[in-house]
C-alpha cells in the first residue's frame, strides 16, 4: 500500500507522542514493503523531499505565526497528498477532522488518530479550544476509520456518538543501556537523580513536581528534560520556583536522551492532561520506578506498575516520592513490574500490526467504492 501521514511535526521525532508513533510505525511499514510518505515542516522556502530510514519525508515551509501555519499546513499538505498516488491518508490530531473530508472527496481512504480530548488543554487559547470542540463528534463521521490512543478517549467518543473508535495505543521499546560518557557530559551519575520528561506546558505538570521536590529530603537531583518552542511566563516561573538541586536540560534526543532516562532512579509523570503518554511508556520500557498522577489515562497505561498521587497535589506527590525513595526494595520491584507491562502490551511491532490492519481495511473499502 501507499500511505501518506499528515498532521505532525514530522520525523525524525523531536517533539512528542504523535511524532514518535509516526517514526516507529512508518519505518516498520517500509520494512514490510509499503510505501510511506510523511508530511513535515521546514525552515526556508519551497517544498523539500528527503528519505529517512526508507520513509519519504515531504517538508513544506512554516509560518512564524502558529494560527497561519496551521491553516496553511492543513490545506497544502492535504491538497498535495490528495492528488498523489497514496491509497490511504492518515491524519493525526482532532484539529484535522475538517481535512479528512477533503481526503474522502478525493477518493482516498482516510484514517484519523485522536490524542485525548484536546479542547481541554488549558494552554490553548479559548477560541482554539472552542474550534476543536465544535466538530469533535465529526471525528467519528468524516474519516473511514477513527483511532483513539487511550481507553478514556475511546469511551468519550462512544458515549456521544454511539460509535467506537479503534483503540491503538502508542508503543515502547525495552531499553536499559547507559553510556557513562554521556552522563559525564551532563554532569550526572547513575541512580543519583529523579527525572521528568515532557514539554514545559501547564498540562504536563512540571510545576507540581518542582513544588513537591522542595519538601523531599534527599541528596538526589531533579532533572527536567523538555522545553517549548516559544518559552514564556510559565517556563520562567518554573525556573524561578526550582531549588538548587534542579537541573533544566532543555530538549535532549537520541542516545543522550535514552541514557539519561535509563540511568534515573525514579521517573515522575505529573500530567494533568494526557492521552497515552509516550514518555510514560518509555519509562515503563526502561524499567523505571514511576510515580504518576492519578489521571485516568495514566492509570489505563500503567495500572498497578506505578505509584499514584492525587493530580496536581504537590503535598501528596512529595509524600509518595519520599516514601518511595526511602524504600530501595520497592524501587526495584516497580522497575521489574514496569518492564513486564511494557513488553506484554506496548510492543511497537504489535502497534504496527494494528495500524497495518486498519490501513488494509480502509484500502479495501476504497477499492470497492
Amino acid at each position: 500500500m501507499r500511505i501518506a501521514i499528515l498532521g505532525t511535526h514530522g520525523i525524525p521525532a523531536r517533539y512528542g507522542g504523535f511524532e514518535t508513533c509516526v517514526e516507529e510505525v512508518a519505518v516498520r511499514l517500509v520494512e514490510r514493503g509499503h510505501q510511506v510518505t510523511v508530511y513535515s515542516k521546514t525552515e526556508g522556502d519551497g517544498a523539500k523531499r528527503s528519505i529517512y530510514k526508507g520513509v519519504e519525508v515531504v517538508r513544506f515551509p512554516k509560518f512564524r505565526r502558529q494560527a497561519l501555519d496551521y491553516g496553511f499546513q492543513g490545506v497544502i499538505t492535504t491538497a498535495h497528498a490528495s492528488t498523489s498516488n497514496a491509497d490511504v491518508l492518515h491524519f493525526f490530531g482532532c484539529d484535522h477532522v475538517p481535512f479528512a473530508l477533503l481526503g474522502r472527496l478525493a477518493g482516498k481512504g482516510v484514517v484519523l488518530t485522536v490524542d485525548g480530548l484536546e479542547w481541554n488543554r488549558k494552554g490553548y487559547p479559548l477560541s482554539y479550544r472552542l474550534y476543536l470542540r465544535s466538530f469533535a463528534e465529526l471525528a467519528m463521521v468524516l474519516p473511514d476509520v477513527t483511532v483513539a490512543d487511550s481507553k478514556s478517549s475511546q469511551k468519550w467518543y462512544y458515549e456521544r456518538t454511539g460509535k467506537n473508535p479503534t483503540y491503538i495505543p502508542y508503543g515502547t521499546t525495552i531499553s536499559n543501556g547507559v553510556d557513562l560518557r554521556i552522563l559525564e557530559e551532563f554532569g550526572l551519575e547513575v541512580g543519583k537523580y529523579v527525572l521528568f520528561v515532557g514539554r514545559l506546558v501547564y498540562e504536563k505538570g512540571a510545576h507540581t513536581l518542582i513544588e513537591a521536590f522542595k519538601s523531599v529530603k534527599t541528596d538526589l537531583k531533579l532533572v527536567i528534560i523538555g522545553d517549548v518552542l516559544s518559552p514564556g511566563d510559565y517556563v520562567r516561573r518554573l525556573r524561578e520556583a526550582a531549588d538548587e538541586r534542579t537541573i533544566f536540560l532543555g530538549y535532549v534526543h537520541g542516545a543522550a536522551f535514552e541514557t539519561i532516562r535509563n540511568a534515573a532512579l525514579v521517573y515522575v509523570h505529573p500530567s494533568l492532561f494526557d492521552g497515552t503518554s509516550i514518555s510514560l511508556l518509555g519509562a515503563l520500557g526502561a524499567g523505571k520506578s514511576i510515580v504518576s498522577s492519578d489521571l485516568q489515562e495514566n492509570i489505563d497505561v500503567a495500572q498497578d506498575a506505578v505509584v499514584y498521587f492525587q493530580k496536581e497535589n504537590a503535598s501528596d506527590l512529595s509524600h509518595k516520592l519520599q516514601e518511595l525513595l526511602d524504600n530501595p526494595k520497592r524501587i526495584e520491584e516497580l522497575g521489574q513490574e514496569a518492564v513486564v507491562r511494557a513488553r506484554d502490551l506496548f510492543d511497537w511491532e504489535r502497534i504496527t500490526d494494528a495500524y497495518e490492519g486498519v490501513y488494509r481495511s480502509v484500502h479495501r473499502i476504497v477499492k470497492k467504492s
